[in-house]
């Protein structure tokens, strides 16, 4: 088929319809990922050519960053939780402060406190190290199923077993934090289900 006669036909004429709405979802994509600057001809094309109007586009855009800022907020949460253990396993209080809200709430098996200022008698209380073994999170919230060992100020193992850390980060910081025995009460306090595994 020539140019000139392509270009007297509809762009279903020329292509498949499998084709066209392949074509079309591409170009969505890529104009969801174009600079403001750059999108003025794909805009175009999508109007004029796909018949996507104005407002298809505002949705489509408004639901890419919804879900850009739901991934964004996502690993925020998985990357603060994990270092926050992993400096609470160095005992590196600093750091850990750096990581937590000063009004941070704490609660373990002998009750609850709330400030950062409790966090190096909690750790020193517990003599902890946890090895994380899977991760379930939402937005702000995250369960670390966890097999936790105490140690008693010797060095000797104290005990061994499955604790379940729950934390509620907000704006890259530790906001709340509990540790429970049982995953369906973690679950059950932060809102979360196995549906929410990080692979």
């Amino acid at each position: 088929m020539s140019y000139a006669a392509i270009k007297t036909k509809t762009v279903e004429e020329v292509i498949s319809e499998e084709q066209f709405y392949t074509l079309k979802e591409s170009l969505i994509q890529s104009y969801l990922f174009m600079d403001e600057s750059n999108k003025q001809e794909v805009r175009e094309l999508l109007l004029n050519v796909f018949n996507i109007n104005e407002q298809q586009l505002i949705e489509r855009s408004s639901s890419f960053l919804k879900h850009k800022s739901e991934r964004a907020t996502l690993t925020s949460t998985i990357e603060t939780a994990e270092q926050w253990i992993e400096k609470s396993n160095e005992k590196d209080i600093p750091s850990l402060l750096g990581l937590t809200r000063t009004d941070v709430e704490i609660i373990g098996p002998k009750g609850s406190v709330s400030g950062s200022h409790h966090l190096a008698d909690w750790l020193d209380r517990a003599n902890l190290k946890l090895v994380t073994v899977n991760r379930f999170a939402k937005w702000h919230d995250i369960v670390l199923e966890q097999q936790g060992t105490w140690y008693e100020d010797n060095g000797e193992i104290r005990g061994q077993a499955t604790v379940f850390t729950y934390m509620r980060i907000t704006e890259g910081k530790v906001a709340f934090i509990a540790r429970y025995d049982n995953k369906m009460e973690a679950f059950h306090v932060s809102g979360l289900n196995e549906e929410n595994i990080i692979n």
